[in-house]
């Protein structure tokens, strides 16, 4: 035989299907020799927000979005993979497109030293979503903030790109007794547009100090109409005030003195700076970036199942087999692909 003959000879002996839950196993295995299969899970079904009607036109795009997520890991190694449909997801607007999700789940399987036997993991770490027409995981709301008369959105830090498409961390990221889990995302949109608008730092401070004043108010007015005698009543409201001033003076300073150049900068905060605001964060220094929603993006034109958007978002944990997966999904999954189902 051929030196390539004998290697291919060997590589092919390497692999091997996936062992019986409970087989012997000396904890030396090659894990990602195991050759996993792809499995259907129970799928999450529809909510109040998508009419049984429309459940098989969602269904059909779920399924197209799903065939790109395989396509980048077909082959599970040292893993049993499964993906599910979820038609219950958050609507961003209302009315507005249908929120629904594709999920798929990645089992490890391992070597118990205790008992020396091979066993499959009944939850884990690692999974791979697709949320469609919701920022789920992607953009943390603001509730109390709005700008324009639109929901504030915070993103998380920006850490590369995949595919020409900006890469952000997840929420995902944490050690614990368990072990180190990692994430990732990228929203897929038209090119050149995005559901999410970028505030500007003038923007945020109005915003702000108008979200501070709306807060204050029910509490001044529980005040008022509480049972306290006039002068701890009087004394009780000028301590509220003087609390609001006090969060509103960073702000109603650093908005007196800002020149038209500042004033136009994107908003980039870390979370404190949202509650009691002291100053703007450099993306380089773990700033993140403020955003709010852009109506204009979402199109009553397209059909109200099609996808306008898409959060991709996958999460991994230290680990071969799990680390193996995030290598490949990164090289090999394609957000353009993605791109070319939206408004179909």
């Amino acid at each position: 035989m051929t030196h390539l003959t004998l290697l291919m000879v060997g590589l092919l002996a390497a692999d091997r299907s996936a062992p019986a839950d409970g087989s012997p196993c000396t904890g030396r295995e090659d894990l990602l020799a195991i050759k996993g299969k792809w499995t259907p899970r129970t799928d999450v079904p529809h909510g109040t927000t998508i009419p049984g009607s429309a459940v098989p036109d969602v269904s059909s795009r779920i399924d197209r979005i799903g065939q790109v997520f395989r396509a980048a890991y077909p082959e599970p190694r040292g893993l049993e993979a499964a993906s599910y449909r979820d038609f219950d997801g958050p609507p961003l607007v209302q009315p507005g497109p249908y929120a629904y999700s594709w999920r798929s789940m990645y089992l490890p399987w391992s070597c118990n030293t205790r008992t020396h036997k091979m066993q499959l993991a009944r939850e884990t770490a690692t999974w791979a979503y697709a949320f469609v027409n919701h920022l789920t995981w992607f953009a943390e709301p603001q509730k109390a903030l709005q700008v324009a008369g639109q929901p504030t959105f915070l993103l998380t830090k920006r850490v590369g790109s995949l595919r020409g498409f900006p890469q952000y961390e997840g929420i995902h990221n944490q050690s614990s007794n368990t072990g180190q889990t990692f994430s990732r995302a990228v929203l897929v949109t038209r090119p050149s547009r995005s559901p999410l608008q970028t505030v500007t730092r003038k923007e945020f401070l109005q915003a702000y100090l108008a979200a501070v004043e709306a807060q204050a108010a029910p509490l001044i007015a529980d005040i008022e109409k509480s049972s306290l005698d006039p002068a701890k009543k009087t004394n009780a409201i000028q301590q509220r005030r003087d609390q609001i001033a006090k969060l509103q003076s960073t702000a109603t300073a650093r908005l007196a003195r800002m020149s038209p150049g500042e004033a136009e900068q994107a908003a980039y905060l870390t979370a404190p700076n949202l509650v009691a605001f002291k100053d703007f964060t450099p993306e380089a220094q773990g700033g993140r970036a403020l955003a709010r929603l852009d109506r204009g993006y979402l199109d009553a034109g397209v059909p109200k199942s099609a996808p306008q958007f898409v959060v991709v978002y996958w999460r991994w944990r230290k680990g071969v087999p799990s680390e193996n997966f995030r290598a490949e999904f990164e090289r090999r999954f394609d957000p353009n692909a993605v791109a070319t189902l939206l408004d179909h």
